[in-house]
């Protein structure tokens, strides 16, 4: 059984490319929000999670057994979480840097690859002590005490990992499964299916590559796109001249084959579109007659929330 590809950093891309996106995102961290709100978009969705999870089961979020699908290398949202007393555990390819080591450092250089190990060292030895110090801070002004269990973060394939006896009642993933290979994510679905309860919550976000953001060109993120300044690439890019390659594997799924993939496997209750219409304001006609293939539904749906449960869950 292949694993599940979520390579972060693509050979395609070119060492200029990198060492130009590598300082637009040290850019975006000098220049962050205020630390009381900074995390918002990170733990405001856990509000989210918290209503949905109530309103179809008529259960506690505080008593769900929970997982995410791609922590990623800013868990934030998984340390939120157990700050909040809610037993979660996430899994990925990649092995955290939760606290600077050079043992750990040599672990993430033998299991992830040098390009992944000299990105983790940079940015701890840089950023996460100053990033968890701000987490801390702001975990507070929400009455939390900011508390990390490392055996929750679990390494590995997601598809063929033993996550033990206890059924899971929610999962989500955050702009992951666009990352995903359509191959790996169906054997990563069928995963998911054998291991929730019968009245699970999926919760699963990915970033459609038909909407403007779906290249994953920085100067295209969805807090760039209303901006205006001077753009290397078009809108649109990557579905038209596609001149430029993206720093990471995209699998180029369309919202409808995301609807095929997961309805096979769970019923779809919702799909909640996170900025309807981003974008709108750059489609000219002739950008529109380029894209005709495309529905407005595909183009502009962009980061989707698929809200999904078992088939036997009951109504």
């Amino acid at each position: 059984m292949p694993q599940i590809h979520t390579q972060s950093s693509m050979s395609k891309a070119g060492a200029l490319q990198k060492l130009r996106e590598a300082m637009v995102f040290l850019k975006w961290r000098i220049h962050s929000a205020p630390i009381a709100d900074k995390f918002d978009p990170i733990l405001n969705p856990i509000e989210e999670y918290r209503g949905i999870y109530a309103r179809l089961t008529g259960k506690s979020f505080s008593s769900a057994r929970v997982l995410e699908i791609g922590y990623g290398a800013h868990p934030i949202r998984m340390i939120a979480l157990m700050s909040m007393g809610i037993d979660v555990h996430g899994i990925d390819l990649d092995m955290p840097m939760l606290r600077f080591s050079p043992s750990r450092l040599i672990q993430i250089l033998r299991t992830n690859g040098l390009e992944r190990a000299l990105k983790t060292a940079v940015r701890s030895l840089l950023f996460d002590r100053k990033e968890q110090a701000d987490l801390r801070l702001a975990l507070q002004t929400r009455g939390f005490a900011m508390s990390i269990e490392e055996s929750r973060f679990l390494v590995g394939d997601a598809a063929r990992f033993d996550y033990g006896p206890e059924p899971i009642d929610l999962i989500y993933s955050e702009d992951v499964f666009e990352h995903i290979a359509p191959e790996s994510l169906e054997l990563l679905m069928q995963r998911l299916a054998s291991v929730v309860s019968s009245d699970a919550v999926l919760l699963i976000r990915p970033n459609i590559f038909t909407g403007i953001t779906g290249g994953h060109l920085p100067e295209w993120y969805e807090y760039e796109v209303d901006q205006s300044f001077a753009r290397r690439s078009e809108p649109w890019e990557h579905l038209r001249k596609r001149r430029y390659t993206a720093n990471t594997y995209r699998n180029h799924l369309s919202r409808a084959e995301y609807r095929r993939l997961f309805s096979r496997h769970f019923d779809i209750l919702e799909e909640k579109v996170t900025h309807p219409m981003l974008g709108v304001q750059w489609m000219t006609p002739e950008i529109r007659a380029e894209l005709s293939t495309w529905s407005d539904e595909e183009l502009f749906s962009n980061t989707v929330q698929f809200v999904l449960r078992p088939r036997t869950a009951r109504a």
